[in-house]
């Protein structure tokens, strides 16, 4: 009777938890112990309850919002261990929606365990690809042939996502944190231009661009491929909103495409009509 009793304390104080989790509230750290143990896919094992909060901070980081199914668990208890297995959904800081309920499904497994009423060791297990963005390595496991033209794939989205004046942060995602970024040119006339650095520099560049130009004519004329590199060929007509002036030229934008993201990433274009229009 006192083992069933522990073990509904234990369970109630798991779900709790992960409430608080999913409501960002500090006091999750409540309920572990000082030299608490924590294990999690890339990041590894992590000791005591601040390494606990530093990784809360880094997830958090990248998932705007993060959802247990709580009623749905199923626990089993082993003494002073339970395993808790469930499913769990979330928004990412991009605003994409997981999981896809086609490879991604949130399943997740937790293994707990206590001293008295608290938790000194908590191992998670689970896929870390939350959106199912690593694209050749889902081919790969799935038995799937990879398509000839996923690079072309990748850089026809950008295109898309980029006409269709889609949320800085989503055109962002399609980049890789770590993309090297440059559109070459005067970057004290042109403040939208130059080096960028990660997805947040990405968006800071469509952000500006969107508040600065108006579009005229845009068109690809082609997109060259070989493996993970694109080279496509156009030209625009641009009016820049603070002069009136247009921007008239062609451009080349070199694209390389790694793991289903934009890496490297050159735009190519008249930089003395882009400066002169600006001022």
């Amino acid at each position: 009777m006192a083992d069933s009793t522990r073990d509904s304390q234990r369970i109630a104080i798991i779900k709790s938890y992960f409430r608080k989790i999913d409501g960002r509230d500090p006091t999750f750290l409540d309920v572990v112990s000082d030299d608490v143990q924590l294990f999690f896919p890339k990041f590894g094992i992590g000791h005591g309850k601040a390494a606990l909060a530093l990784f809360g901070e880094r997830l958090g980081s990248d998932l705007a919002s993060l959802t247990h199914d709580i009623d749905g668990f199923a626990f089993i208890v082993a003494g002073d261990t339970i395993v808790v297995e469930g499913q769990e959904s979330g928004v990412t800081r991009a605003g994409q929606r997981w999981p896809d309920g086609i490879v991604s499904e949130g399943r997740f497994c937790n293994v707990f365990e206590f001293d008295g009423l608290k938790i000194r060791r908590i191992h998670i297990y689970v896929d870390p690809d939350f959106t199912s963005s690593h694209a050749e390595r889902v081919r790969l496991l799935r038995g799937e042939a990879a398509p000839a033209d996923t690079t072309r794939a990748v850089v026809n989205r950008y295109f898309e996502t980029m006409k269709a004046g889609a949320a800085p942060e989503a055109i962002a995602a399609l980049f890789s944190e770590a993309v090297d970024w440059e559109i070459a040119g005067d970057t004290e006339r042109v403040s939208w231009i130059g080096r960028k650095t990660g997805r947040a520099g990405v968006a800071s560049f469509v952000r500006d661009l969107f508040e600065r130009i108006e579009p005229v004519r845009f068109e690809v004329g082609s997109i060259l491929v070989e493996d993970k590199r694109a080279v496509a060929l156009g030209s625009l007509i641009s009016r820049v909103k603070s002069t009136a002036k247009t921007i008239e030229t062609e451009f080349a934008i070199d694209f390389t495409i790694e793991d289903g993201l934009i890496t490297r990433y050159r735009m190519h274009e008249d930089s003395f009509a882009v400066a002169r229009a600006a001022v």
